[in-house]
């Protein structure tokens, strides 16, 4: 779960109505030059709360990130020995997609065959006809033949009611496998927007921390545990699927670094 650092804005708030409360006391008194002061600190801590909070969205998203890719990753090797070892999200939500399709693909290619068969059955049954025109003219000449038609005649509808209803599910088969492309579609959309959504923000932070930098404000590790992970730096989990690349294992390195530097 995404969560801010647990205090918030009502802290926020709370927070500049003291200081407001101060600043009124210290006009009061006339004081200007501690009001300019009390002015500077409200400032910087306007900016240290966005920064904060920011920063531990910035968090919370990465780390889930990280938590959802490795339970795929888990899942993907339960089900499927020629999925990616080690991969991002991204990658491994990608490789899910291209085996659904090749699945669906498979899929609609076989039904496709087995409707071509169900149209060699019907036309058969259509040639079946002629077969019971002899029935009928054999059971006028031979007793023995009485009734033999008309059982004829009902194997033959209910042979023509099953290849309708064969025909009919195959069908529907199709169509529910032409989904899967518009539901690969939305899922990429959704990788490409979280994946976005993390690379903002992240280039946020690197912004803030600069402007903080230049200003001369400091950012420190808010909690124990931030000091913590500043001190080590959570690892990715695992190498990257493309080995001709290190930039999966390079940028998610390179995120948790500047996080834990930053104090989140």
């Amino acid at each position: 779960m995404i969560s801010g650092t647990g205090k918030g804005f009502g802290h926020f708030e709370m927070e500049l109505q003291l200081k407001a409360q101060e600043l009124v006391s210290v006009l009061n008194e006339g004081n200007l030059s501690d009001a300019m002061d009390i002015i500077q600190e409200l400032h910087e801590f306007r900016h240290k709360t966005f920064f904060t909070e920011v920063g531990h969205l910035t968090r919370g998203l990465h780390e889930a990130i990280k938590a959802f890719s490795s339970e795929l990753g888990s899942s993907l090797q339960l089900d499927d020995e020629s999925a990616p070892e080690d991969a991002d999200a991204a990658d491994r939500l990608n490789y899910v997609i291209e085996v659904t399709e090749k699945n669906a693909h498979e899929t609609m290619d076989r039904v496709d065959k087995a409707l071509g068969l169900v149209d060699q059955l019907d036309s058969q049954s259509e040639r079946f006809k002629d077969l019971l025109l002899l029935v009928g003219q054999l059971e006028k000449e031979h007793d023995s033949l009485n009734g033999v038609y008309d059982r004829t005649c009902a194997v033959k509808e209910e042979s023509e009611k099953t290849i309708e209803t064969l025909r009919t599910e195959l069908t529907d088969i199709v169509v529910s496998q032409s989904y899967q492309d518009i539901t690969g579609q939305l899922i990429r959309r959704v990788i490409n927007l979280v994946t976005n959504v993390e690379t903002h923000l992240i280039s946020l932070m690197e912004m803030a921390a600069k402007v903080e930098k230049l200003s001369g404000i400091e950012v420190q590790p808010t909690t124990e545990t931030d000091q913590e992970n500043k001190k080590n730096p959570i690892q990715a989990e695992g190498p990257q699927v493309k080995k001709d690349s290190a930039d999966v294992v390079s940028n998610q390195d390179e995120v948790d670094d500047l996080l834990s530097s930053l104090g989140f």
